[in-house]
């Protein structure tokens, strides 16, 4: 390092520039020692004042309310140094999309989770990216890495799932998107933020094993592929709010963290200079807790002002490291709700609607055919949650407008009176219901004087509702071959009513083109080939322990094991195990055998489509460290193989022996084991069916 004349951030800027740019994904992204060096230099010029709003957010909520919009119409702002040029950060929200304007809706996380395919998913970082960009903001926080521990959470939509190891693969996937064009990445709540009702007071309390093992697996993968930023959690862990607890953020440097920190917005700091102490950087949207009680505590004595040089320092590495690539780009607003990014939409709903049952009933091949479309969903805009996720596109495809456009003879029930719907069904050659969850009964909770006004929130029951359950054994008495579609952020207990349906599609919350997606699929011109990315109880009594009532500064335990290692270890079969998926074809899975590289086990299995039509299939790798007290398996690779009828390929999984790692409970670090067991299948249920042999 050498001695710099810095005057300002553009200064700074061609220094970074020179010194050449690497792949902003890449774990020593973008040059850091030399970023933090120039930081520093651009520190000392700033005034004390500066440096405290460096360290709040700026959120101007006027432009939203003349558009009738409250959250986030433009970048909300943060940080930045007008006089020094420091640009400020300019946050847009996620993740199915970006929250501002009228851009692309893409299907949930719980939906493109479900397409097993990282590839995908990096593309839709890519997209979001762009429209960001054309929006101007140039940070999105919208990479939601919180594990499904319940299905009850309200948020699960946002999610990708019950396992760590898919939502590590996932979250780096969008991560990689979004910064090839210089957006910032931010990994969101950290950490143990699965609960909706009680997020404020609430505290998820577990050991160092549970968090490493669990909990911080996924965060840890993110950070180490470059993530720019991460934002903290309302909620207590151990019984410290998020914001303030220095055992959270002292994680981060441990976990290879080098980017800048931000609370969650408007209550995710209860004590400014505490959180400040604690490692917290930015106080978003706006200062609450902080501005001039940063000043004041500085002033008196309190607050040592190197404390928020410190902090400014990690704002302004980070900005430095992206900036010269950001401003690199050029999208108009043209590519927002683009014909690419709509289609791109649609081809992640086509991979992630999940087949769980069918008896021959789909797909329905004759358009022709007579078609009844029922439910109260059958011609709503259901795309998920209307919390700060509720993204704005500019259209949104009912079931019913793809219906009619792929089938010619369809007749609309849009609601479930059983009388109406039956008699649609009697004169129908085929009946689809549309039934689940929407806004109302799931998602960010939001609350009002008025009870009817009332949104989101956790599920107190995993059923579907009363009324609907009885519609499906009302069509099902009529003899007519009925199609069951389901909207939810999660699992929806079915047994009491799948016998009834001859085919259950699981959509998810299925983005702007979610309706012609769901009738490609139904008429068989798309194969479906999404997997549950969560488990499916016969009985809500299987899952663990979620809160629903008011009690305040409730502690919640985190036990070690959930989601499919917990139907295990308990010896509890669940009614559709994590990794279920169905397609209209079949696939044969040939021997599996694996081979140890060193730094990396490559795994090799045949699959073969046995069926008489094209299709794709994920193979699913498992592992087992046979160390007692861990999960007998974990998901550890995944690869999707497209084959046509007839068609062998040989499926190659390769798994780093960095993501093998398991916390040690003697040493107090995470260790890789050194023999493993490995398991190829198609879900959970059938990964014992296949071990692997070494070659």
């Amino acid at each position: 390092m050498g001695n710099y004349s810095v005057r300002n951030f553009d200064d700074a800027l061609k220094i970074m520039k020179d010194a050449g740019v690497e792949e902003l994904d890449s774990p020593r992204a973008n040059h850091p020692e030399l970023a933090r060096e120039l930081a520093r230099e651009l520190i000392a010029k700033m005034t004390l004042k500066e440096k405290s709003h460096m360290l709040s957010g700026h959120w101007n909520t006027l432009p939203g309310m003349l558009h009738g919009r409250v959250y986030n119409y433009d970048p909300i702002a943060g940080g930045g140094c007008k006089r020094l040029g420091i640009p400020p950060l300019l946050f847009t929200d996620g993740p199915r999309g970006v929250v501002m304007k009228n851009a692309t809706c893409f299907p949930t996380s719980n939906t493109r989770a479900a397409a097993f395919d990282v590839s995908l998913e990096e593309e839709v970082g890519e997209a979001i990216a762009k429209e960001s960009i054309a929006l101007g903001a140039n940070y999105f926080a919208g990479v939601c890495i919180n594990l499904l521990r319940h299905p009850s959470w309200g948020r699960a939509q946002e999610a990708y799932g019950e396992d760590q190891f898919l939502t590590a693969k996932y979250g780096v996937a969008l991560t990689r998107g979004l910064q090839k064009y210089g957006v910032i990445s931010c990994p969101k709540h950290y950490y143990m933020n699965s609960i909706e009702n009680l997020r404020f007071s609430a505290s998820a309390d577990a050991d160092e094993e549970t968090l490493r093992d669990v909990y911080l697996y996924h965060f840890e993968d993110c950070f180490r592929a470059g993530a720019g930023s991460v934002m903290s959690a309302y909620n207590k862990v151990n019984g410290t709010y998020c914001g303030e607890n220095k055992e959270v953020f002292d994680h981060l440097r441990e976990l290879g963290f080098e980017g800048f920190s931000i609370s969650d917005f408007v209550w995710g700091v209860h004590d400014g200079p505490e959180s400040l102490r604690a490692g917290l950087d930015v106080e978003m949207p706006m200062t609450m807790k902080r501005g001039g009680k940063l000043l004041r505590a500085v002033k008196k004595g309190e607050l040592d002002e190197k404390l928020l040089d410190e902090h400014c320092e990690n704002i302004i590495a980070t900005m430095l490291r992206f900036q010269n690539v950001y401003r690199a780009q050029s999208f108009s607003k043209d590519v927002v709700c683009s014909k690419a990014h709509t289609d791109l939409a649609r081809k992640v709903m086509e991979k992630g609607a999940v087949l769980m049952k069918n008896n021959g009933a789909l797909p329905i091949r004759d358009t022709g055919k007579k078609i009844a479309l029922v439910g109260r969903f059958a011609n709503d805009k259901v795309i998920g949650d209307h919390g700060s996720s509720m993204v704005h596109p500019p259209y949104i495809t009912t079931p019913y407008e793809g219906f009619s456009k792929v089938f010619g003879n369809v007749t609309l029930v849009p609601n479930n009176e059983t009388a109406a719907c039956v008699a649609a069904a009697e004169q129908a050659d085929a009946v689809i219901a549309v039934v689940g969850n929407n806004f109302r009964d799931e998602g960010e909770f939001v609350t009002n004087s008025n009870p009817k006004l009332v949104t989101g929130g956790d599920r107190k029951s995993l059923r579907l509702h009363d009324d609907e359950v009885a519609l499906i054994h009302a069509l099902h008495a009529t003899g007519k071959p009925l199609t069951v579609i389901f909207y939810s952020g999660s699992a929806v207990i079915t047994k009491e009513w799948a016998g009834d349906a001859d085919a259950i599609l699981y959509a998810g919350y299925p983005g702007m083109e979610g309706g012609i997606a769901l009738a490609d699929i139904v008429a068989g011109k798309v194969n479906p080939s999404g997997k549950l990315p969560f488990t499916i109880a016969e009985d809500e009594k299987d899952y663990p322990y979620f809160p629903y009532s008011d009690e305040k500064d409730q502690h919640v335990e985190y036990g070690y094991y959930h989601g499919y290692a917990l139907f295990e270890k308990e010896g509890k079969k669940p009614e559709y195990p994590f990794g279920w998926g169905l397609s209209y074809t079949s696939f044969g899975y040939g021997e599996a055998k694996a081979k140890d590289l060193g730094d990396r086990i490559e795994v090799r299995c045949a699959v073969r489509n046995t069926g008489n039509c094209a299709g794709e299939e994920a193979v699913l790798v498992f592992v087992g460290s046979g160390i007692e007290g861990k999960p007998h398996k974990l998901l550890k690779g995944f690869a999707r193989v497209a084959l046509e009828p007839g068609e062998e390929k040989e499926c190659l999984v390769t798994i780093p022996k960095q993501d093998l790692r398991l916390y040690d409970r003697v040493k107090g670090e995470m260790v890789i084991p050194e023999q493993v067991m490995l398991y190829v299948g198609k879900n959970t249920e059938d990964a014992e069916m296949r071990p692997v042999t070494a070659e």
